[in-house]
């Protein structure tokens, strides 16, 4: 048996800008003379990453030159993703001395990964961002946009963690942070938030809702024993001198003879750094001053 190349040519369509060559094998009868039927492919769709189609896929087949039969050469529309369907188109010429296939391999996903439980906690000079993304993400991009940039946003993460912590934050400046999860085609899903940095007393961040009674936290003043932290709502309520950088709110304590209790509301705190002994009564200037809001589920 003869045998000989000749090239199928496909077409891409609308919404894909790269065109696919194939190869087919054409099966000749001894003698022929017969016309050879060229397989036209035409791909409709729109291409992702990695080979991948992100939409509804339609094959166009169609022939030239002179054709006696096909099989699997049916138009049709994907709308199903697949991780890869092939599809062969065979042709015979006329004459039924020469034939030939072409095949095509659609790989289609078009549904975006998901992404949840985005959110931000402050440490001591620094914001931690954490999120869940679906299995089937390949990778996670963190785009950083604050009011000192002039708008300009700026790639600060990019793997496949599921938190990232940002150290080069400055004292009050206010972030936007964009989370992207991309998955193996290219389909995207993303959740922004925004953010100020806090300053030394970072959590709860200023004006943060909790739940339960929080932990007071602050950044540490060298040469500092103790700290002085006060609780206010309409007037102080609550005066402790933790020696640590947190203190733990109780759920309710006596104060100068009145039991107070966390209740439902809005609350500032301040902090005072003790330098030397408790006797000495001796502190440095306040750190600063924040607010949360207490609201019990």
């Amino acid at each position: 048996m003869k045998r000989g190349f000749a090239t199928a040519r496909t077409f891409v369509g609308r919404r894909v800008g790269v065109a696919v060559a194939a190869v087919a094998m054409l099966a000749l009868a001894p003698g022929a003379t017969g016309d050879v039927p060229l397989i036209n492919l035409s791909v409709y769709g729109t291409l992702g990453q990695n080979g991948w189609y992100v939409s509804s896929v339609t094959l166009d087949w169609s022939f030239s030159g002179p054709l006696y039969s096909s099989t699997g050469c049916s138009n049709m529309t994907l709308t199903a993703d697949t991780p890869g369907t092939t599809f062969t188109c065979t042709a015979t010429s006329l004459d039924r001395s020469t034939t030939m296939s072409l095949s095509k391999t659609i790989k289609l996903d078009q549904t975006p990964p998901t992404l949840s439980k985005l959110a931000v906690r402050a440490g001591s000079r620094r914001l931690d961002l954490s999120w869940v993304a679906s299995s089937d993400t390949q990778l996670v991009q963190v785009m950083r946009t604050s009011n000192a940039s002039g708008g300009k946003s700026r790639l600060v993460y990019s793997g496949t963690m599921a938190s990232f912590r940002d150290t080069r934050v400055k004292l009050g400046t206010r972030y936007r942070y964009t989370v992207t999860a991309i998955d193996q085609a290219g389909n995207r899903a993303a959740k922004t938030l925004a953010v100020a940095a806090p300053g030394t007393l970072f959590a709860p961040m200023p004006g943060e809702r909790v739940s339960r009674a929080p932990v007071l936290r602050w950044t540490p003043v060298k040469r500092a024993q103790y700290y002085n932290v006060q609780l206010v709502r309409g007037k102080r309520i609550l005066s402790a001198w933790p020696t640590t950088t947190h203190f733990q709110v109780p759920r309710s304590w006596v104060y100068h003879g009145h039991r107070y209790r966390l209740q439902r509301g809005a609350y500032r705190w301040y902090v005072w750094p003790g330098l030397g002994t408790l006797s000495a009564n001796r502190y440095g200037g306040m750190l600063g001053g924040s607010s949360f809001v207490f609201s019990p589920a």
